[in-house]
């Protein structure tokens, strides 16, 4: 009797060894960024799934919520989200955040009405030709553009902006090159041929996955997704995401 007791205690605790260890969810938050990240987008955009896979090779999995920009920065930085994807880096942000290592780089542009004709070299040239501009509420204002006080109009979202653009109440949006080629080409099809992008390029800048500091979860879990990311790097997991969900990006 003795020797069955302990068979089924062995089998009992090799039963519950076995189980499949409950991944760890948590749940970010993201405004929609064609073609980089968007709720109908396939995997929800390269850039989740980027996301995804390099929290998944430590053992976390991800929900995301999307929302418009501003409202996910804001609910973000109150810890009512674990974190934001993605954004921009800046000073300010940087005191309520941790940054992870670069995810991917925006190439910063111009776009305007083909129609009509601007001539741009400086910010400067906005003030002195009065052009308006039609500005994500919440996304971080070009290095040197604010300086010069252009008249400019805040909407929501991307998509918006570009509309704007295209009906004349705004002369320039500054965008990502292929977020401002994609929004016309597939969210905004009667405007394809009527706005297009100008050099030179504004910036490059990197996109990062944020988490809040008011988490206290938030340091040790950016430790583990710098490690899946730099993982998923080394494996070439990280070029093949991009060529699958952002062909675009590769030929770039």
């Amino acid at each position: 009797m003795p020797a069955v007791k302990a068979l089924l205690l062995f089998i009992a605790s090799l039963f519950i060894y076995l189980q499949p260890i409950k991944a760890e969810v948590i749940t970010l938050a993201s405004s929609q960024y064609y073609p980089y990240y968007a709720a109908d987008l396939p995997q929800q955009g390269a850039v989740s799934e980027l996301i995804r896979q390099a929290f998944l090779l430590q053992g976390v999995q991800i929900h995301i919520e999307f929302m418009p920009f501003a409202r996910a920065l804001r609910d973000s930085q109150q810890a009512n989200y674990v974190g934001l994807i993605a954004a921009w880096y800046s000073d300010e942000r940087a005191e309520h955040f941790y940054y992870s290592q670069p995810l991917y780089a925006n190439y910063m542009v111009f776009f305007k009405r083909r129609a009509q004709p601007i001539h741009f070299t400086d910010y400067k040239d906005l003030v002195r030709q009065r052009l308006r501009l039609g500005l994500v509420q919440g996304y971080l204002p070009l290095q040197g553009l604010m300086q010069h006080q252009p008249a400019h109009i805040n909407v929501a979202t991307d998509e918006q902006a570009f509309k704007m653009l295209a009906l004349g109440r705004v002369d320039l949006v500054p965008a990502d090159k292929l977020n401002g080629q994609y929004l016309i080409a597939e969210k905004l099809p009667e405007y394809l041929g009527q706005l297009e992008a100008i050099s030179p390029a504004l910036e490059l800048r990197p996109l990062y996955l944020l988490l809040s500091k008011k988490d206290p979860r938030a340091e040790a879990l950016m430790q583990r997704f710098n490690n899946g990311l730099e993982e998923l790097r080394r494996s070439g997991q990280y070029q093949q995401i991009l060529q699958q969900l952002l062909p675009e990006a590769v030929q770039h």
